[in-house]
């Protein structure tokens, strides 16, 4: 006798169970056709921030904080005033210089004045010399016009000794006044060879004052350039060093850097266009263009580069800095802040 077995019956719990396997490999195979479309033709990259100049406002003297300017993430014009260090210390350094800058312009006046007074006199003395030559003439005539009257019996000895003695007297007084003239224009001289010394001296005086002014200005610390402030870390009455860092200000400027891995960046331009989506903006997408790739890879520019002729060697896939300019207005993208974390995708270009 032949028995048949009855076709088993499923219940609905085995029926919604193969429709959920169906439906989740269905999903899995288109998933899996898209992600291969998807990479096959993109290039994504997940290691990628929002970056911004961020530069530390240094003082380069020191001195203790008279006021602060700014408040925490204050938003900063190039030029404005973040903080005032006490500057009594480097206006008396300024107003000391300046003092002594006076002081060595009266010098170089004095000199210049005791030039002009022995050239004056060096004049009278000539005039002098000339009056004393004269004199000499005068008295060498006398001399032998009673030397001639004397070998004719017409003046007697005594009266050729007094003109012999006046002779003599203003030869005397003649080489006095030479001798005077030749001392006063060495004086001249040296008096004139002072001023440019002091004069030098002078040059150098302003270079003290210069300096004291730059020092003065070093007092006031301003803003680099249009940007954010960051933390406020000091406070009046804080004495601050030479080299401190006291404030940093962020930058306007804002771009991507995205680090592709080598294996990706061959596919990549400069001058392409890609998108972007930031974490902070859940699934909006934003614009961007390729400005350029490093000149090397992000590890050869830190501290301790690889150096792979020591020990070991163990291949790692390096990445490459890509600078990525934004596109969209300004407006949409103003929450972005440096150091915030975004997807890239750029289409394949090779």
């Amino acid at each position: 006798m032949n028995t048949t077995k009855a076709p088993a019956v499923h219940g609905p719990f085995h029926t919604l169970f193969t429709i959920l396997a169906s439906l989740i490999a269905a999903g899995g195979l288109i998933m899996g056709v898209w992600f291969f479309i998807f990479y096959n033709n993109n290039e994504e990259t997940n290691d990628a921030q929002i970056d911004q100049y961020v530069t530390p406002v240094v003082t380069r003297i020191t001195g203790y904080v008279q006021d602060v300017k700014y408040k925490e993430n204050q938003f900063v014009h190039k030029g404005d005033t973040l903080i005032i260090i006490d500057n009594r210390e480097y206006k008396s350094h300024l107003d000391l210089a300046l003092s002594e800058i006076e002081n060595a312009k009266e010098s170089v006046g004095v000199l210049q004045r005791n030039v002009a007074t022995t050239k004056s006199n060096t004049a009278v003395q000539q005039s002098q010399l000339d009056a004393a030559k004269s004199q000499v003439w005068k008295a060498e005539e006398e001399y032998k016009r009673y030397l001639a009257l004397l070998k004719e019996d017409a003046a007697t000895k005594q009266q050729l000794e007094t003109m012999k003695s006046n002779y003599d007297s203003a030869k005397a007084h003649y080489e006095e006044i030479s001798h005077a003239l030749q001392s006063t224009a060495l004086s001249t001289s040296e008096a004139s060879s002072r001023v440019p010394v002091a004069k030098t001296v002078i040059s150098g005086k302003k270079a003290a004052v210069d300096n004291a002014a730059l020092y003065l200005s070093y007092t006031i610390l301003t803003a680099p350039y249009d940007g954010w402030v960051g933390k406020k870390t000091i406070q009046p009455g804080q004495l601050v060093k030479e080299g401190q860092t006291l404030v940093s200000v962020v930058s306007q400027e804002k771009w991507i850097t995205a680090n592709y891995k080598e294996t990706q960046v061959g596919r990549i331009v400069i001058g392409q266009r890609v998108t972007f989506k930031a974490d902070a903006s859940g699934d909006q997408v934003f614009n961007g263009v390729v400005e350029s790739f490093s000149p090397a890879s992000g590890a050869r520019f830190s501290m301790l580069p690889p150096d792979n002729a020591t020990g070991n060697f163990v291949k790692i896939e390096q990445r490459i800095p890509v600078r990525i300019k934004l596109s969209d207005p300004e407006k949409e993208t103003e929450f972005l802040r440096a150091g915030m974390n975004v997807i890239v995708v750029a289409n394949h270009q090779k």
